[in-house]
């Protein structure tokens, strides 16, 4: 049996864990989603990542395997890990079979329903610091300021206390009423919102497959993601990439993207071609 490591108060602000834990659930190897638990925002404490340390040697000793699932996951653990060489396997993650492209007048409709007509940045995953919300909160601010538009940014994802902090600065910021917040999305709505999106943006780099930027791709939504991680892998030359803690840089992405509609349209194309192989 695969063993996959999870504790709720991890795996419920970083989602996909669970649901690919279930396809490998027999197959003799050890999973290692990646290195998030290591991350300085990770919000876990000294003794539960001395924990875990411990539980990503133990489980790297004992199976032959090592299941990951990007190259830059790859070179990590081996770099933290030496005893992984030689035992790892990569496999990439897919994009949900469930997703779709929106026709113009579908994307019309969703956008009238959640941003009153307007197009919208799409940021998908848990509103937490690993996430970097705050540098994109002020990268959007920097695009609504140099650009003037109408554009929205909807964040779609769990929240919890580890929000806290996030949440109380949004009280004082100035395109507040340009926020939508969607803080458990049916499996529709969470489609909906991604295939009419102008772009998906994630600064994150720890959501654990990269289900997000397989999904966006598929459904045919330009994606912008952090620079050298799975993230960016996953993309390819299908994404545009940033400094995902430097404000100036995701707000100048956002610029460029909105500016450029034939770069974002070979973006598309790229990723529609990428998921359907």
């Amino acid at each position: 049996m695969a063993n996959v490591y999870f504790k709720d108060k991890i795996p419920g602000e970083f989602e996909g864990m669970r649901k690919y834990a279930k396809a490998v659930a027999d197959e003799n190897l050890f999973v290692v989603h990646d290195l998030y638990p290591f991350d300085p925002s990770s919000g876990i404490g000294f003794l539960e990542k001395w924990k875990q340390k411990n539980w990503y040697k133990e489980g790297i000793r004992k199976n032959e395997k090592v299941r990951i699932f990007s190259q830059h996951t790859r070179e990590a653990l081996e770099q933290q890990f030496p005893e992984a060489k030689g035992k790892t396997l990569v496999a990439l993650p897919v994009a949900d079979s469930e997703c779709y492209q929106n026709d113009e007048d579908a994307r019309d409709a969703i956008r009238y329903q959640y941003t009153q007509g307007d197009a919208y940045f799409l940021y998908r995953g848990p509103v937490h610091a690993a996430a970097n919300i705050i540098p994109l909160l002020k990268g959007f601010s920097i695009f609504k300021k140099k650009i003037g538009s109408n554009m929205r940014l909807v964040l779609c994802g769990p929240q919890g206390p580890y929000s806290a902090e996030i949440l109380a600065a949004v009280d004082t910021y100035k395109y507040r009423t340009d926020l939508i917040w969607i803080t458990a999305p049916t499996a529709w709505e969470e489609q909906s919102l991604l295939s009419s999106a102008y772009a998906l943006v994630h600064p994150c780099r720890w959501e654990r497959f990269g289900i997000p930027i397989f999904n966006a791709m598929k459904s045919g939504v330009a994606v912008l993601t952090a620079e050298n991680s799975s993230m960016s892998e996953f993309a390819g030359m299908a994404g545009m990439f940033f400094n995902e803690k430097d404000a100036n840089d995701i707000g100048d992405k956002l610029i460029r993207i909105y500016k450029d509609e034939q770069v974002r349209a070979e973006m598309i194309g790229t990723g529609l071609t990428m998921t359907q192989q």
